[in-house]
C-alpha cells in the first residue's frame, strides 16, 4: 500500500470510530424550564444603618440575595435543620458531603458596582437603572455609596461614567447589575421564569434551591472577597469578589438565619415539562 492509500485508509478508520460514539446515547442532557415563587411576605430584611440604626426594608426584590438552584438525586430532611440535598460519604466528621448536583444555576449573581464601597453589595436582576442602585443604598439602606474622594455620589449619570471609564465599556448593556428585572410581583409571590441548562438528567431528580439574604449590614455569605477579577485604576488595587465555587455542592455551609429554602422539591420525570417551586420556608437560628 503506497503513503497516499495509507493515509485515506487511516482517515477511513478515524471517521469510522468516531461515527461509533453518540453522547446522546450515553449522556441524556436536557434543558430544565421553570418557575420559581417566594411568597412576598418573606422578603423582608431588618438592615442598620451607617450610625447604627435599625430599619425594616419590606416588599423590595432588592432585598434579595442570588436564588441557588440545584438538580440532586433526593432531598433529605434529616441532615441539618432544614431540607436539604442528598449528600454522599461523610469521611470527615468536621467536613460537610457533598451534594453532587447534576445541574444548576442562579437567579441572580453577584457583580462588582464599579467603587470598592460595592464589592459584594450587587446582585444581577435586581436594579432598572443606576438611578435605583443609588436610591436603595441611600435612602433604603441609608449607606449612601462614596466615591473615591469620600463624597457621595448622587447622580445615576456620574455611577454609569465611572462604569465606563473603569471597566472600558462602551455600553450600559455591558454593565451586568443594570437591566431586566428578574423578579414579577404577581399577587402575593414574587414569580421568575428560570432554564437550567445541560442538566444530566435522571428520571426522579430533584429542583431544590434557595435564597442567600443579606444580613443587617448588607453581607452576603456566598459572596467570597478574595476571589474574583482584579481592579488596577491608578492608585484602586483591590479584587472585587465573587461567588464561592462550591455553593450547589454544599448548600449546608451557606444557609444561614434569615435564608429562605424550599421545604419541597420539584421532582422531574418529563424533562420537557416546566416544573414549579416555591421557596417558602425561612430559616430561623
Amino acid at each position: 500500500m503506497n503513503r497516499t492509500h495509507s493515509i485515506a485508509a487511516l482517515a477511513l478508520a478515524v471517521s469510522t470510530l468516531a461515527g461509533c460514539y453518540n453522547e446522546l446515547d450515553y449522556i441524556d442532557h436536557r434543558d430544565l424550564k421553570g418557575t420559581v415563587r417566594i411568597p412576598a411576605s418573606l422578603v423582608t430584611l431588618d438592615v442598620v444603618d451607617a450610625e447604627d440604626n435599625l430599619k425594616t426594608i419590606s416588599g423590595d426584590p432588592r432585598a434579595l440575595g442570588p436564588v441557588y438552584l440545584g438538580v440532586y438525586a433526593s432531598i433529605r430532611y434529616d441532615l441539618y435543620d432544614f431540607p436539604h440535598p442528598e449528600i454522599g460519604p461523610v469521611l470527615d466528621a468536621s467536613t460537610d458531603g457533598n451534594a453532587y448536583p447534576y445541574g444548576g444555576t442562579t437567579i441572580g449573581r453577584f457583580d462588582w458596582g464599579c467603587y470598592q464601597a460595592l464589592k459584594c453589595k450587587l446582585v444581577t436582576g435586581r436594579y432598572a437603572d443606576y438611578d435605583e442602585v443609588l436610591d436603595f443604598f441611600s435612602s433604603d439602606l441609608e449607606t449612601p455609596i462614596l466615591n473615591d474622594e469620600g463624597e457621595e455620589v448622587t447622580a445615576g449619570i456620574e455611577l454609569r461614567e465611572r462604569c465606563y471609564e473603569i471597566n472600558y465599556l462602551t455600553g450600559d448593556a455591558e454593565v451586568r447589575f443594570i437591566g431586566p428585572l428578574d423578579f414579577e410581583l404577581k399577587g402575593d409571590e414574587w414569580v421568575a421564569e428560570v432554564e437550567i441548562l445541560h442538566t444530566d438528567f435522571r428520571k426522579g431528580v430533584s429542583v431544590w434551591g434557595w435564597v442567600d439574604m443579606p444580613s443587617s449590614t448588607f453581607d452576603f455569605r456566598t459572596c467570597d472577597p478574595a476571589n474574583g477579577a482584579q481592579v488596577f485604576y491608578y492608585d484602586e488595587n483591590y479584587i472585587v469578589g465573587t461567588n464561592y465555587t462550591d455553593v450547589l455542592n454544599f448548600p449546608g455551609r451557606y444557609i444561614a438565619d434569615g435564608d429562605i429554602v424550599a421545604a419541597e422539591p420539584a421532582i422531574i420525570d418529563d424533562p420537557d415539562k416546566a416544573f414549579d417551586i416555591t421557596l417558602g420556608l425561612q430559616i430561623n437560628e
